[in-house]
């Protein structure tokens, strides 16, 4: 065999062997492709579980496992607060959710968006590094947090242009309706001086002794009324109404059981411009009332009944969308978070209703004004 021969047979073996390496590379490379696909997917299983599974489903839509945690994170120490019963605070929430969810899809529907203004509100909140740590040591992810101050911004702009959109005469027919044909429209604008006889320390009524002090005071300030002193002056110095001081003592009201009895009584007795000549005493305490003005009609504009007629209209929207919580889904979701394992049915349960009252955003602990003359 010549020289000539021998080189091509080498040449051969090394095209053989390099074809084998790259056989071999494809094992490898097929072996990895396979390991990474497995990977994947129990990444994507373990992801959708965590955060995309549905745990309520509506018409067009569903609440995902994601969006419910950050609700169950915020709302359940508030409602465990307000004396909720465990077993039903995961449907409350899931309520809740699902109900903002189909509201945030209506605004978006009706061109409502987050003003600058509101925008700006949320970002200052979170451009605080000690609230931030609060979410934080609470287990709450501040970034989705943050989408749910602006969502509740959004819900309540919404609301804000239901409202504005009622017309006088559907608001008359909702009252007439709820509250009968002969009710009284007329809006009275009132202004109050409190002496409160509530005991700050206890939340309970003073004894008789405390009360008599208040009530001497009552009535030194009802001689400087009387004797013609300017009455909002008087209502900043002296009233112990915090819900209404600043504001000179403005409380506008109707004949209705919204406002004490006592109230209303020496209300109806009082001419325009007018103050009571004697102290007014309720529950609260005792008053010295003014009447500003009176408006016939003027319960068309009150904001409360606008905004229970928004609440209705909204309530009557979720209503329709087939709200179904998959029970069995956030169970888990919620012995996920709260490290408790619970039973719960593995059905669906459809809501025909949705409880749109559950506590909003904010997280301080609730206080009772015990002072403002309403029942």
């Amino acid at each position: 065999m010549d020289k000539k021969e021998e080189s091509l047979k080498e040449v051969k073996g090394t095209k053989k062997f390099k074809i084998a390496i790259s056989n071999d590379k494809k094992i490898i490379i097929s072996i990895v492709a396979i390991v990474m696909i497995v990977a994947f997917g129990i990444f994507g299983w373990f992801y959708y579980n965590n955060n995309l599974k549905p745990v309520v489903k509506f018409d067009g839509g569903s609440l995902t496992t994601s969006e419910f945690t950050i609700y169950y994170k915020t709302f359940a120490p508030m409602l465990e607060y307000y004396g909720y019963e465990a077993s039903t605070i995961p449907t409350q929430i899931a309520n809740k959710a699902a109900a903002d969810k189909i509201i945030l899809l209506k605004a978006k529907e009706a061109g409502v968006t987050l003003s600058d203004e509101d925008k700006a509100k949320v970002d200052e909140i979170f451009n605080d590094e000690t609230q931030i740590k609060k979410f934080t040591d609470d287990g709450i992810d501040p970034i989705k947090m943050k989408q749910l101050y602006y969502n509740d911004y959004i819900i309540t702009a919404y609301i804000s242009k239901l409202k504005g959109e009622l017309t006088n005469e559907e608001v008359t027919t909702y009252l007439k309706t709820t509250y009968g044909e002969d009710l009284d429209m007329t809006e009275f604008v009132t202004r109050h001086i409190l002496f409160s006889t509530i005991d700050s320390s206890t939340g309970s009524a003073m004894t008789d002794e405390k009360k008599a002090e208040v009530k001497v005071k009552a009535e030194a300030a009802l001689v400087r009324v009387l004797a013609g002193e300017d009455f909002e002056a008087l209502v900043k110095e002296l009233s112990e109404d915090t819900g209404t001081k600043e504001k000179g003592g403005l409380y506008k009201m109707y004949l209705d059981e919204n406002t004490m009895e006592q109230y209303r009584n020496a209300v109806k007795s009082l001419s325009i411009g007018s103050t009571t000549t004697a102290l007014v005493e309720t529950s609260a305490g005792y008053h010295i009332i003014k009447l500003d003005s009176k408006n016939e009609n003027g319960r068309v504009n009150s904001d409360s009944d606008r905004e229970a007629i928004a609440s209705t209209k909204i309530d009557e929207i979720t209503k329709t969308m087939n709200i179904v919580i998959v029970d069995k889904v956030i169970t888990k979701v919620v012995e996920n978070i709260t490290g408790v394992k619970a039973t719960a049915p593995t059905t669906e349960t459809t809501t025909p209703t949705t409880d749109t009252t559950t506590p909003t955003t904010d997280t301080t602990t609730p206080t009772t004004d015990t002072t403002t003359p309403v029942q």
